[in-house]
């Protein structure tokens, strides 16, 4: 499953952040035309240092050399994506104790499970987790959640948002403590190491 990717509101035509965001937006074209430009480049040599190989491989040897690799890329496709699944929802927690090893367990902030927002406004509110990134340039993990609100453009109302991670909590805050929930800012590209 590729991680979602955060929405922003576009900012306000002629400011200095739409400049700079059009900037951005135009150095990165520039890129992906670059990278495209030397990938056609790159399969047009390889097709041309293969082309006279290739001629000499049976037809039925070629067929199913294909075959092969398009099921080989299909099963490794699903491993991964299984892989992101599984790191989406559980990681590896350090156990209590002496001699303590690590064991599996669940994220609080797994994509659907319902975690509390505290607002200060409208009192704790149950939200649900649609998923969550914890992208190397942030300085913390940020949750996307949703709060079973119809979203409307017109008035600017979203029914999902991103939010920091520590401002969520697993439990509402009115409810009694229990025993101490491991650190989990592991990074979804695995099962995370426990700090």
């Amino acid at each position: 499953m590729p991680e979602p990717v955060p929405f922003f509101p576009a900012p306000a035509p002629g400011g200095p952040d739409a400049d700079d965001l059009a900037a951005l937006r135009d150095a990165d074209r520039r890129r992906t035309l670059t990278r495209i430009a030397f990938a056609v480049g790159f399969v047009l040599i390889g097709a041309a240092l293969a082309a006279p190989v290739l001629a000499q491989v049976p037809p039925r040897q070629a067929a199913t050399a294909l075959l092969v690799a398009l099921a080989l890329t299909a099963v490794v496709g699903m491993c991964g994506d299984a892989r992101q699944w599984l790191a989406d929802r559980y990681e590896l927690a350090r156990g209590t104790g002496p001699g303590a090893g690590r064991r599996i367990v669940r994220r609080w902030y797994a994509p659907g499970s319902l975690v509390w927002y505290d607002d200060f406004i409208g009192g704790t509110t149950p939200l649900v987790v649609l998923g969550w990134v914890h992208d190397p340039a942030c300085h913390q993990p940020w949750a996307l959640v949703y709060d079973g609100t119809e979203p409307d453009p017109a008035t600017g109302v979203w029914g999902a948002y991103w939010v920091p991670l520590e401002e969520l909590a697993s439990h509402p805050a009115d409810y009694p403590a229990g025993p101490a929930e491991p650190d989990t800012a592991a990074g979804p590209g695995g099962f995370g190491v426990v700090a």
